[in-house]
């Protein structure tokens, strides 16, 4: 059940049982009972005058006047003391009195009244009780010991139920603030830690492409040959360089030799699966990683690579590409996988200033036919 339909007593589970317990632990009786409760018929007249006399004392302690702030707040603290000091003469001190001391102790936390300022307050109600008891124990024949004995008790009574609601709200406002704490550190850990994929991943882009670097590429590799290797599968490498770069560079400027390399970067990735790598190895060359591929299947792969760029690039220029694999039959070397791409690629560049068109020229030593094929 939520707080707000419940009692402050309900809420920190203060039952009738616990209540006379505490009554019992302060050894405060029937009998004092019925005294307090004898005694609110001469009492009540003289309430009004202690409780002024209360509140002169008070509004001398800066800190309460402070606290106090207004003439009206005033008065109605005058209404509040009164009732409070009748109270404790009702001969009734079960759940609805409990819930009032409560309450006070919970608007005494609102308002922010210390703990020493409220007990220095209590003293003060309590001395002033005591001499109101002494000048008038003979007019009415009270026994005074012992009804200062049964105030004393209550007030002890009360007080344990004040800081419990002191204790309950500072315990509150500790877990509200760890609470808040413990969701600031989660959003703090999730910021830090997409911050540092972000930037993890920009360590691995090439600004210009948005491919993988050269780092990234060969870090993949050896993810992928370690897979193979395990497996005993394939994977196949392909190196791509740009036909006449530098010449493009020179006529045109490094701005659209710019542009040629993002047109490769996205004929490159309208073209690469999700399991595939695709990076810039560094100025005119590309290279892309292609796991669970043998090499006799990169023709049609880069058919379409080829087209893909004839559609996009912004001048008439060509690639050269040359593949090689990994695999159970030529050995899970990367060395010699990246020199057999590396070389095929040459053969294809060589092949590409001839023909003038793009080239991809293939490393098949593993299937004993001829070392390469050539297409366009």
């Amino acid at each position: 059940m939520a707080q707000v339909h419940q009692t402050l007593s309900e809420q920190l589970r203060i039952g009738e049982h616990e209540i006379e317990r505490r009554k019992y632990f302060m050894g405060f009786t029937e009998q004092d009972s019925d005294l307090l409760k004898s005694s609110r018929s001469w009492v009540e007249p003289l309430v009004p005058a202690l409780v002024n006399e209360f509140y002169i004392l008070q509004t001398s302690i800066p800190e309460i006047s402070l606290i106090i702030g207004d003439r009206e707040t005033l008065s109605n603290l005058h209404n509040s003391m009164s009732q409070y000091v009748l109270d404790l003469f009702s001969g009734d001190y079960q759940s609805e009195y409990v819930d009032k001391r409560l309450r006070i102790g919970k608007i005494h936390h609102r308002i922010g009244l210390s703990p020493k300022l409220y007990l220095s307050g209590i003293n003060q109600l309590q001395l002033l009780i005591e001499d109101m008891i002494d000048d008038n124990a003979g007019e009415y024949d009270i026994d005074s010991l012992a009804l200062k004995r049964a105030v004393r008790k209550l007030l002890y009574f009360d007080n344990q139920f004040v800081f419990e609601t002191y204790i309950a709200a500072l315990q509150n406002e500790v877990e509200i603030v760890n609470t808040q704490l413990e969701k600031y550190a989660a959003s703090l850990e999730d910021q830090v830690a997409l911050r540092t994929r972000q930037l993890t991943e920009l360590s691995m882009r090439d600004p210009l492409t948005n491919l993988y670097n050269q780092r990234a590429f060969y870090e993949q590799l050896e993810k992928d040959a370690a897979i193979a290797q395990r497996s005993e599968g394939y994977f196949s490498l392909l190196f791509i360089d740009i036909n006449k770069f530098k010449q493009v560079n020179d006529t045109h400027g490094h701005k659209v030799g710019d542009e040629v390399l993002v047109a490769v970067a996205k004929a490159i990735e309208s073209t690469v699966r999700k399991a595939e790598t695709a990076a810039r190895n560094g100025g005119d060359e590309f290279c892309i990683l292609l796991p669970n591929t043998k090499v006799e299947n990169l023709t049609f792969y880069c058919d379409r690579l080829f087209a893909e760029f004839d559609k996009i690039k912004p001048l008439d220029i060509t690639l050269s590409v040359g593949g090689a694999e990994i695999s159970p039959e030529n050995g899970f070397d990367i060395e010699n996988l990246v020199h057999r791409a590396d070389r095929k690629m040459y053969e294809a560049k060589q092949l590409a200033h001839k023909s003038g068109k793009s080239e991809l020229i293939l490393d098949l030593s593993s299937f004993n036919k001829n070392n390469s094929i050539t297409t366009v």
